[in-house]
């Protein structure tokens, strides 16, 4: 038999592929209905969006994207989790991790364009921004790259809350950045919450 070493990982990948494929083949039924539209959701009570529209993705670079970054960061975290606190309560604080990143993620982004009829959102980011900063709080000096440009994790963490500032500023490009934001602020809250000792663990690193 084979070994699932981070089982909330492989079954949210999973989980992400068969909805979001299913989705692509009617975006405009599927994503009318389930995508986050924050006006609709302040004004119409859709609150279900906040949560189902983390599983659509608008093509399969975008999915692939994001799943491809869960896995990498997912798998280390799940596991971390597993062996220190068990295979069942790892696996839940990585789940927990994961659903209060994705739901910080969406509410930042309907508290920033509520008053927009026509602004949608979709797809992880947020809950995947989560499970990076998550990663962050106990691997700091861990060596990521921010655009094929190496450096420490910490680093990439500075530089991902200036540009998702700066793009929420500006407006730049068609990229959620409230949903970054919010899903990384998400990530790191919850973890100094629900991991004991995590945020002294984290400040070790750098004495």
């Amino acid at each position: 038999m084979i070994e699932v070493k981070a089982p909330v990982t492989i079954v949210l990948i999973i989980v992400n592929i068969v909805i979001s494929l299913i989705a692509l083949r009617n975006k405009d039924k599927y994503f009318y209905e389930f995508a986050e539209w924050p006006y609709r959701i302040v004004y119409e009570r859709r609150i279900h969006q906040i949560v189902t529209s983390a599983f659509l993705h608008a093509d399969f670079f975008h999915l692939f994207f994001n799943m491809f970054a869960l896995y990498t960061f997912g798998n280390i975290l799940e596991n971390n989790f597993i062996n220190k606190f068990g295979e069942i309560n790892g696996s839940l604080y990585f789940a927990a991790i994961y659903l209060i990143s994705l739901i910080s993620g969406s509410i930042l982004t309907v508290m920033f364009n509520f008053k927009n009829p026509q602004y949608v959102a979709i797809g992880a980011s947020g809950a995947v921004s989560g499970i990076i900063f998550s990663f962050i709080i106990f691997y700091p000096k861990a060596m990521l790259g921010f655009f094929f440009i190496p450096m420490p994790a910490y680093i990439f963490a500075f530089l991902y809350v200036g540009i998702s500032l700066y793009g929420m500023k500006r407006n730049l490009g068609n990229i959620g950045h409230e949903a970054h934001l919010g899903g990384a602020l998400g990530g790191i809250v919850s973890t100094f919450l629900i991991i004991d000792g995590s945020f002294k663990l984290f400040l070790n690193h750098f004495k």
